[in-house]
């Protein structure tokens, strides 16, 4: 396993990183010995960094990665978990994200977390997006964030870097997290690529690259597009059966369908799968800190971690890949 550094902190994470969200389920909705298995396989198989946050699962993923890791001993596994700010707290930002970050301890099990990121999304004004922190209110947050650090209950803090793309990269600039989660994947490459004109989606403007200049680390999200890069509508029972793209198409169907885009790395036999192909696409950006993965199953484990041992896709692939991008 590819251990990369985590921007600026000490931090050393695995190149794949182990999401506990609600969308894969496993952490949420599985058996506790698949999550025993599931998770000492990923230790053993050099996976460091596991991703969770309050709201998946009403506090479950928090709960259960806490006690699994608890369980296993896993003294090196690194823990990154979320703060959302709900819009009628948001007169309260300072008292709530500090309860929050309190309650998140407290289902883990632990008197410290290694990061903590916002989970809101980042914009201009809450009117336009009542999901939005401004840069107001992250100044708050951060405030919450810096005394955290202080107290030991946290090493680091971060954004979660999704809204409006020209926001998101001001408050990179202002406030220089720690890290950042952002979404990336062969339908949506615009985090870590140039895009070409009438690129139908959300343009990120090359988020990763920016975090990497300043020296924060980034954190790939969606990099299976929520199961559209399976080219597969069927969906595990441990899974959310509905999930709302982001910043790719408006239906997963939809995402589906341009899957086929990418059909040629099976059928060319550059990959044995489109996810092999989706996950090496991912880490062959040397930029990206970790490329984070939702499971199901450990078998879906298994192959993630076989597509990551492969390593990053040859740069003739890449390119191939890049010339989709105007096709859509």
């Amino acid at each position: 396993m590819e251990y990369r550094r985590f921007g600026k902190t000490d931090l050393q994470v695995s190149v794949l990183g182990f999401g506990c969200g609600a969308v894969g389920g496993l952490m949420v909705r599985g058996e506790h010995q698949q999550m025993i298995r599931s998770v000492d396989y990923a230790l053993n198989s050099g996976i460091n960094y596991f991703d969770t946050a309050r709201m998946y699962g009403d506090g479950l993923a928090e709960i259960h990665t806490g006690a699994v890791l608890r369980e296993l001993n896993a003294s090196e596994a690194l823990i990154g978990t979320k703060v959302r700010v709900d819009n009628y707290e948001m007169g309260e930002i300072e008292r709530d994200v500090s309860l929050q970050i309190d309650n998140s301890l407290r289902r883990l099990g632990a008197d410290h977390v290694d990061i903590v990121y916002t989970h809101n999304r980042i914009g201009s004004s809450r009117l336009a997006d009542q999901d939005a922190l401004t840069l107001e209110d992250l100044e708050r947050v951060v405030s919450v964030f810096d005394e955290a650090v202080a107290a030991g209950k946290i090493s680091h803090w971060g954004f979660n870097a999704l809204g409006d793309t020209e926001v998101i990269h001001t408050a990179i600039k202002k406030f220089q997290p720690a890290g950042i989660h952002t979404c990336y994947n062969m339908l949506n490459p615009s985090s870590g690529y140039e895009v070409p004109a009438g690129f139908p989606y959300q343009n990120y403007n090359n988020l990763i690259t920016l975090t990497d200049d300043l020296g924060s680390g980034s954190v790939g999200i969606r990099i299976l597009a929520a199961g559209a890069l399976t080219g597969s509508e069927k969906r595990h029972t441990l899974a959310a059966q509905e999930v709302a793209p982001i910043a790719t198409g408006k239906t997963l169907q939809e995402d589906l369908a341009r899957t086929s885009l990418f059909e040629f790395l099976v059928k060319e036999g550059f990959v044995k799968s489109i996810v092999e192909g989706a996950i090496r696409f991912a880490l062959s950006n040397g930029k990206l800190s970790t490329a984070l993965v939702g499971f199901s199953s450990f078998r879906q484990l298994k192959d993630a971690v076989s597509a990551a041992e492969m390593g990053p896709l040859p740069q003739e692939v890449l390119d191939r890949i890049s010339g989709t991008w105007a096709a859509q």
